[in-house]
């Protein structure tokens, strides 16, 4: 089984050799070469593409509460959600992430955690925004239902929580096992040559739509839409699709509103 402790050491490991490759990895940008403009100019890009979403379902949050970045990495979206909100916290697994976000960060009003527990270290009904997107993916399924839980604990009542899951394969169950082999296996081949890693880290996990509902409990969806995050070619360019992939897995992003 997969541990918090395990997670964690992966991802201080990834964040040692090239933290912004290991959170956006574009196989042209392996060994450092991400410019680092250019990588946090693809989290306020995709942060506007989520506020426009959110303002097209009529469900924007309130800018003059607090925003939540689940998995915050270097802060590539915690700055872009600070521009946007009266303040904002990022919050990962990896201290050496965290040390190289608080390096980037340009906002006095902007704050970052460190955090290996599936309990969030704040308080009940503090964020009136809380997003995630390519976090859940890499972490197990037992443990993302308990962040979901957690996500609705520190969620302000009319607060609104947006995330990104890979909810399934869009192929037969012998097919799909097949797939699944082959794609962790190229995850896992890729970080492996390119950063010099053993075998077993940054693999992808599926959240199915039950499980989350479950986890949720008396949170309410608003809206499921089908996102590109599992593409080769996804680097920070979300984009929501009108139906779900032929092949390979399938992203969904739920918008969620804590009743009052």
């Amino acid at each position: 089984m997969i541990t918090l402790d395990k997670l964690r050491n992966d991802w201080e490991h990834l964040a040692e050799r090239d933290a912004l490759w290991a959170i956006l990895t574009d196989s042209t940008k392996a060994g450092r070469k991400w410019d680092v403009a250019e990588f946090m100019a693809t989290g306020e890009s995709e942060i506007n593409t989520v506020m426009t979403y959110l303002a097209s379902i009529g469900c924007l949050p309130d800018c003059k509460g607090s925003a939540l970045d689940f998995g915050c990495g270097v802060g590539r979206l915690t700055q872009a959600l600070a521009r946007r909100f009266a303040s904002c916290v990022g919050v990962d697994i990896s201290q050496q992430m965290i040390d190289q976000a608080e390096t980037l960060n340009r906002f006095a009003h902007c704050r970052y955690v460190a955090s290996s527990d599936t309990r969030l270290p704040f308080t009940g009904d503090s964020f009136s925004f809380i997003y995630s997107n390519i976090v859940l993916q890499h972490i197990p399924q037992y443990m993302s239902e308990l962040y979901l839980r957690e996500f609705v604990r520190v969620l302000a009542p009319g607060g609104v929580l947006v995330f990104g899951v890979q909810d399934s394969f869009s192929t037969g169950f012998l097919a799909s096992l097949l797939m699944r082999t082959r794609q962790i296996v190229r995850v896992r081949s890729r970080v492996k040559a390119a950063m010099g890693l053993s075998a077993g880290n940054m693999q992808m996990h599926c959240l199915p739509e039950r499980a989350v509902r479950s986890a949720l409990g008396s949170a309410k969806i608003v809206d499921i839409r089908y996102t590109n995050t599992a593409a080769s070619d996804f680097n920070g360019n979300l984009v929501y699709l009108e139906q779900a992939p032929t092949s390979g897995y399938v992203g969904k992003q739920y918008c969620v509103v804590k009743q009052p």
